[in-house]
């Protein structure tokens, strides 16, 4: 595509993005006034622990005192939805929104990154006065305008991409232990293990507090693979006689548990646990790269990246400040696009017309169930497909079109409609689609309607800013380029707005030293330049390259084998 269509097109999407959303001009300042007694708000995500993998769900093998505690005492839903994978899950929970209208669709190729137009969660608590700070994965953005910063969160400590140890990480940070991590924006390592470390920073952010309100969004990177715990935490699953895999994946979730355990003990500290709205959560189904028969099974159908129960109905708890609710269980179907609202409502804030979740209060209050529609879609790409990979709740039934969650091409003729009978059959081993076709055409209705209505706003590319003044350098990882995936040997593109034309040092790096001298290319929109990698290096340098302001393409390849092959990340520092 002609760099002046890229333009063109970024820039239609930005205004219509703006033009859809009244809150666009919302500021990430505080007002100055502040309802006293406003409640405070602990929100947990965590990622990839599935509907069974916990014990208030039935579970007789993992070990969750602290959590099971803690729905003890709340609302448990038990028919709660997120997205089959993490990214659009986690746009949906910061904008109440469904994810395809925030232009979130997939956990890579730059389909993660979260518009500048959307308002989140943060921004609305931080104007209202609260402090706001994420200890956690967020996988929505690492550069600006997408960070946590650039979202209302006053304070952040997260991991680069979707993982840590990923094929896109800083060479020397690929273990749970002692890892750099993202403090406000900035690498920085630190010692010991990450989720006790992202609890540390939450209860110092609790404590720093005082009497302000405070909204922490706690979002542990595990039990998401690689499965790393301490030892101590595998050895009694180990010695149940569970296999190395599910013990170390339980062992990660009680470690969980024990975190948790102390931000529950800090909020008793600081006296603030009577006075804080708790919601727990996960982010979707458990991994599908967990396939030891001995992990203990639900009878939910799928995992991670499916729309079948088993990817998309998650672990879900929420409890009201001290006295203002009931404890039970509840059939009522929810989703995550509902987090937002009823956080604002349980504060006191209004509830944003535009938005696709509804407040959950009245039934956390004990409310009478009542049925609504769900929809969650799913699959790899830069832009979604009708019918691809899609379920529509409407409670008892729910239409499944499974085929195309992957990376292979997709077609209409491999479609197939199920319907299910949720209430009598929740493992969904019974298609009733043959014998109940109106229901299939009447469910097939309501979806493409919502698709229709979902995808207005467009997937134009979420450019990464380049100079702008909030940044300084830049590093560009595998997470955010278009038209490659993660690994050695593969290519992609960039899509990048400088915000200041001026001087800049690009410094393209491989993930290990070469063997040999390599040519080494790199282009800026129509601008090509070309250097080498030498021996026993792993990294070349263009100093002085001259970048006019606006919207452009970039991409870097070092040649081997005939084959050009993408850098693992690319830094760009101006110069001065």
């Amino acid at each position: 595509m002609p760099i002046s269509c890229l333009r063109h097109l970024i820039g239609l999407a930005a205004c219509a993005a703006t033009l859809l959303n009244p809150l666009h001009a919302v500021s990430d300042r505080p007002s100055e006034s502040v309802r006293p007694g406003r409640p405070n708000v602990l929100l947990i995500l965590t990622d990839d622990q599935g509907y069974g993998d916990v014990g208030f769900n039935g579970n007789p093998l993992v070990r969750t005192p602290t959590i099971d505690h803690l729905a003890a005492a709340a609302v448990v839903f038990d028919r709660f939805y997120a997205y089959p994978v993490c990214s659009p899950t986690r746009a949906s929970l910061m904008t109440g929104r469904h994810a395809m209208r925030t232009g979130v669709i997939d956990t890579e190729e730059g389909a993660s990154i979260l518009r500048p137009s959307e308002t989140t969660i943060a921004q609305l608590l931080r104007k209202a006065g609260y402090r706001t700070g994420l200890f956690g994965k967020w996988h929505l953005g690492d550069n600006a305008p997408a960070r946590p910063i650039d979202h209302g969160f006053e304070v952040s400590l997260t991991h680069v991409g979707g993982m840590i140890g990923a094929p896109y990480s800083p060479l020397d940070a690929n273990s749970y232990f002692d890892p750099v991590l993202l403090s406000n924006g900035a690498e920085k390592r630190f010692k010991g293990y990450c989720v006790d470390i992202l609890t540390d920073a939450a209860i110092e952010f609790i404590k720093a507090a005082k009497s302000d309100p405070f909204f922490v969004y706690w979002a542990p990177n595990t039990p998401h693979h690689p499965l790393t715990v301490e030892d101590r935490y595998a050895k009694p699953y180990l010695a149940a006689g569970l296999s190395e895999e599910t013990a170390r994946y339980y062992g990660m979730i009680t470690n969980i548990d024990d975190n948790l355990a102390r931000i529950l003990a800090v909020l008793r500290e600081t006296g603030t646990a009577e006075n804080t709205l708790i919601i727990f959560v996960g982010d979707n189904g458990t991994s599908s790269l967990h396939q030891q028969a001995d992990l203990w099974e639900v009878g939910l159908r799928g995992r991670k990246t499916h729309v079948y129960e088993g990817g998309i109905r998650v672990p879900m708890l929420a409890k009201l400040p001290a006295g203002a609710g009931v404890h039970r269980r509840t059939r009522q179907a929810a989703g995550i696009e509902d987090i937002m609202p009823t956080i604002l409502d349980v504060c006191g804030l209004g509830i944003p017309v535009h938005l696709d979740g509804t407040s959950l209060l009245p039934h956390l209050r004990g409310a009478a169930e009542t049925e609504r529609t769900i929809i969650r879609q799913f699959h790899r790409g830069t832009a979604p497909v009708r019918y691809r990979n899609v379920a529509v709740i409407q409670h008892p039934y729910k239409l499944v079109q499974p085929a195309g969650r992957g990376v292979l091409p997709f077609s209409e003729e491999a479609m197939r409609f199920e319907l299910y009978d949720l209430a009598d059959d929740p493992g969904e081993s019974r298609d009733l689609a043959t014998q109940h076709p109106d229901i299939v055409a009447r469910m097939r209705a309501v979806y493409s309607q919502w698709f229709d209505a979902a995808t207005t706003s467009g997937f134009a590319p979420v450019p990464i800013w380049i100079g702008a003044d909030r940044q300084g350098s830049v590093r560009l990882s595998r997470q955010d380029w278009r038209g490659g995936g993660l690994f050695d040997g593969e290519l992609g593109h960039y899509i990048i707005d400088v915000r200041k034309a001026g001087k800049y040092r690009i410094n393209c790096r491989w993930s290990e030293l070469l063997k040999e001298a390599r040519p080494v290319t790199l282009r800026i929109g129509n601008q090509v330049w070309h250097r080498s990698i030498l021996y026993a290096e792993a990294e070349s340098r263009f100093e002085g390259i001259q970048l006019p302001a606006g919207v452009t393409e970039l991409e870097a390849w070092v040649e081997i084998g005939g084959r050009r092959c993408g850098f693992r990340f690319i830094e760009i520092e101006p110069l001065p």
